[in-house]
């Protein structure tokens, strides 16, 4: 298994899409929780409203990771304008002190 960053960008007028597909795009992240190590939204800064989001995942490789995020509703409904995936490295981790 590799570790993978996946960066989302939301598409200006997100509002709407955020609402009406938040339960459907919660399921399919509990869908994928044995291989998601971290997530959450990333925050705009001048409403400190969703705006994209950040995930860790481990996954065989990067096909993988992106079957995951093209599955998602949020991307099916043309939420994410800029989708990124790295492959990640860690090397600090305070979290598992």
């Amino acid at each position: 298994m590799a570790a993978f960053v996946v960066y989302l960008h939301d598409i200006a007028d997100n509002a709407d899409l955020r609402a009406r597909l938040l339960e459907e795009h919660m399921v399919h992240i509990g869908r994928h929780l044995d291989s998601i190590r971290f997530a959450g939204p990333l925050l705009r800064e001048a409403d400190q409203r969703p705006g994209g989001g950040l995930l860790i995942v481990e996954a065989a490789d990067a096909a993988e990771v992106r079957r995951m995020v093209e599955s998602d509703p949020y991307y099916r409904a043309g939420l994410w304008d800029d989708v990124r995936i790295h492959p990640f490295k860690e090397i600090i981790n305070a979290w598992r002190r």
